[in-house]
């Protein structure tokens, strides 16, 4: 190996990055999408004439921000909200049957923590913590605006997978006080995560975590991020085999692969939601 060659393995390797749930299912579902978003950060195109997902986004945005400012405590009159479609969301949340667990909120809520040489991070659009029993407890609620989806398949989605794992690896530290063997980890059967969906109000999905299921999560977890690793070593980042993704995937373009067919925008719910790459993915020294 030349020492130019071996110069830029070992840069790669150094390499962290801020691995996210669209992160990591982008990696799962095409490396060379993941390396063009992520590496290469060219921007997602969004289609010229997908209007209606580009509205969609925009009305899940701003229901986000609405639930936000009304779980900081701040008065959100109806008459306030232009849109009527997240006006009636709004109001379907309020009146549904939605309990909620008594502990301290904390809307829009971020957790980072480290796993191999890179960070895991997520953002809970409401993270509720407390104690009961004099045990802590940590519960995610998520709110959403598009199709509401079956339980059985938010489980293997990788917003529910990383969720879970980030809060049984590093939601201890939501407790500074108190005494573990390992302050920053949380008993995954303290956990549980609800999905509210705006289509169907009175009817969310409640997830609940266990050792088990954080054993086999975190695990997985690993093994990815090691994939990862691998491709940064080696900087190759082959396409999918599978043309189907590439029908929904707006850097078809950069592939050759417009034969697949129309590449269509990322919804509201498929948007990466981190910050600025040059803030969160710094070269380890």
């Amino acid at each position: 190996m030349s020492l130019l060659a071996s110069t830029k393995n070992s840069n790669s390797l150094r390499k962290s990055l801020l691995l996210s749930r669209p992160k990591l299912a982008a990696f799962l579902t095409c490396a060379r999408r993941f390396q063009l978003r992520s590496l290469a950060h060219l921007p997602w195109p969004i289609a010229p004439d997908d209007s209606q997902a580009t509205e969609n986004m925009t009305q899940g945005q701003q229901f986000h921000l609405l639930m936000e400012r009304h779980f900081l405590g701040l008065d959100v009159p109806l008459s306030s909200i232009g849109d009527t479609a997240v006006s009636n969301w709004f109001q379907a949340f309020k009146n549904s049957n939605l309990v909620m667990e008594n502990g301290r909120f904390l809307p829009e809520h971020r957790l980072t923590i480290p796993v191999g040489n890179h960070l895991l991070l997520g953002r809970f659009d409401l993270l509720v913590v407390g104690e009961q029993d004099g045990a802590p407890f940590a519960h995610i609620y998520d709110w959403k605006t598009g199709k509401a989806r079956d339980e059985s398949v938010l489980r293997q989605d990788w917003q529910t997978r990383l969720y879970l794992a980030l809060l049984a690896e590093g939601g201890g530290a939501l407790w500074p006080t108190r005494h573990s063997t390992n302050p920053r980890s949380l008993q995954p059967e303290a956990i549980t995560l609800t999905y509210w969906y705006a289509a169907e109000p009175d009817a969310p999905r409640i997830i609940q975590y266990s050792q088990a299921q954080h054993a086999r999560n975190w695990a997985e977890i690993q093994a990815i991020v090691a994939q990862i690793d691998d491709h940064l070593a080696q900087d190759h980042w082959p396409l999918t085999d599978e043309w189907a993704h590439c029908r929904n995937c707006a850097y078809q373009v950069y592939c050759g692969r417009q034969e697949a067919g129309l590449a269509r925008s990322q919804s509201s719910e498929e948007a990466d939601e981190d910050e600025p790459d040059w803030l969160l993915e710094p070269n380890l020294p």
